[in-house]
């Protein structure tokens, strides 16, 4: 057995006293190892290992004493009864909308009504749009730890957030939330369920846990549901671990649980903060970042490994902001004849380019990314006048093409066979390569017009901090220059 730090062995300790615990594990620095040392330090009690996904839960499996019950929070909720539904062939936003019977919750007679879009053009609400969009309320929902769907839960979406089209969208999109999540809860519903559905019925259901102890890993991007539930289990010793500056799933309902556990625990907070991924070159670009949104520890570099930072031909793989950015790099790629593999696949890609192509010859769409937007010159319009990814997405179809940027992302290869690997840096989370290129489509904030501060979102910053330390021997982080010109950062 590895022998632990000094920060592992007060961990240890801290756990052996009984009380709830936060543990802020900076990148590479340990925390899966520190769990496990803690499991082996007790065979007597039931613990209980929550993990970020199925993955990570089946090599827990395989690595944790056999007192330790490894899980994802869908696996402690899940009932035997919801296979049979989940196992259902796909049904489509269309399809959902006709079991339902959309335009009858509405009372709908005739025309299909249409909302004012923030460019003005009436924009149609087709049935399958509502039912879309109602759908994406309950998976707000459920990621919530509310007892009720409300107007909150309805998303943004770009091109409908002015007073009037949000008024209209509740009007359409909650009473058809509301019959979903009737139906959904039903043995026989008829629209398909899902995992968050159940896990949330779970939620919902008060659960008490079996165990003595309850492990939490990834906190930084746990769910309010999952939180609230685990904050529930009074009878259980709770530890927390994760990188609050890792946090970078909040768009999807995530939630920074290591300041729940402190905040409403009031229980202890420790750091690892040595790093046993990368050198002490990385690790002081990471703490750029981490000193910038004021992260509770800075990274020490391992001095074992030979790290650098600078401009590199040959990455073995770039990480980008946006899917529209990564697409672009996987063209340049298959252009140049190289074997390029996407994390994730191409499916994003193409769902995206076929949202554009519907757009583009004059019909509505329901992807979340553009279905706010009456016609792909709309799209182009708004793109231009807001600062956003948008812009990205625009160029990108209007130089290629939507056919051809299928035909890109069918043309992907494993990552096993690829010279090069392109990723989101969302995705990008949990993985790591020798050499990382940062891609130019992380954009430097435009200082405000009244202040003249150069101001950041926060979240911004902790995607530039994940996507820095993927690297482990080389970084090329040259399109980050512009944080040393960052004055602020915004909530």
């Amino acid at each position: 057995m590895v022998n632990p730090t000094q920060e592992q062995a007060e961990a240890i300790d801290a756990y052996g006293d009984g009380l709830d615990l936060v543990l802020q594990a900076g990148a590479g620095c340990g925390k899966s190892s520190t769990l496990k040392m803690i499991a082996r330090s007790d065979s007597r009690r039931r613990m209980t290992y929550v993990a970020y996904n199925s993955a990570i839960a089946a090599d827990a499996r395989r690595s944790f004493p056999g007192t330790v019950l490894c899980k994802t929070g869908h696996g402690l909720a899940f009932d035997p009864r919801y296979g049979r539904r989940l196992q259902r062939p796909r049904q489509t936003a269309h399809q959902a909308a006709q079991a339902l019977d959309v335009r009858s919750i509405l009372g709908i007679i005739g025309a299909t009504p249409t909302i004012p879009t923030d460019l003005g053009h009436p924009k149609a609400m087709t049935s399958k749009i509502i039912m879309r969009m109602a759908l994406d309320t309950i998976e707000r929902y459920c990621h919530s730890a509310d007892d009720e769907i409300t107007a909150r839960h309805i998303p943004h979406y770009d091109g409908l957030t002015k007073k009037n089209a949000r008024a209209e969208l509740e009007r359409l999109v909650l009473p058809v939330a509301h019959a979903a999540w009737g139906d959904l809860q039903q043995d026989e519903s008829v629209l398909n369920l899902s995992h968050d559905h159940y896990l949330k019925m779970w939620a919902l259901s008060r659960p008490i846990i079996p165990t003595d102890v309850v492990l939490l890993d990834e906190a930084q991007d746990t769910n309010d549901v999952l939180s609230a539930v685990l904050l529930a289990q009074e009878h259980a010793q709770r530890i927390a671990v994760g990188d609050s500056a890792q946090q970078i799933y909040s768009w999807r309902g995530a939630n920074d649980a290591l300041a729940k556990f402190v905040n409403e625990l009031g229980c202890a907070e420790l750091t690892l903060s040595q790093s046993f991924r990368f050198g002490p070159v990385i690790a002081a670009r990471a703490n750029l970042w981490l000193g910038l949104i004021d992260a509770p520890l800075r990274l020490t570099g391992w001095e074992a490994a030979e790290s650098t930072v600078g401009p590199l031909d040959a990455p073995d793989a770039i990480l980008c902001r946006t899917n529209a950015g990564a697409m672009g790099i996987v063209m340049e790629g298959l252009a140049a004849g190289r074997k390029v593999s996407l994390v994730g696949g191409g499916g994003d890609i193409k769902r995206l380019a076929w949202a554009a192509e519907a757009l583009q010859g004059g019909q509505p769409t329901d992807h979340p990314e553009l279905c706010g937007f009456a016609s792909w010159d709309d799209v182009r319009q708004y793109a231009a006048e807001e600062d956003g990814s948008l812009e990205v997405l625009v160029k990108l179809i209007d130089e290629h093409g939507p056919a051809r940027i299928v035909a890109a992302a069918d043309g992907l290869c494993s990552e096993q066979q690829a010279e090069l690997v392109v990723s989101t840096a969302h995705r990008s989370k949990g993985r790591e390569w020798p050499a990382v290129r940062i891609h130019a489509d992380f954009r430097a904030p435009k200082p405000d017009q009244k202040t003249g501060l150069v101001i950041l979102p926060r979240e911004e910053a902790r995607l530039a901090y994940v996507a820095v330390t993927r690297a482990r021997e080389q970084l090329d982080d040259t399109a980050l220059a512009w944080v040393y010109d960052v004055t602020a950062v915004s909530a």
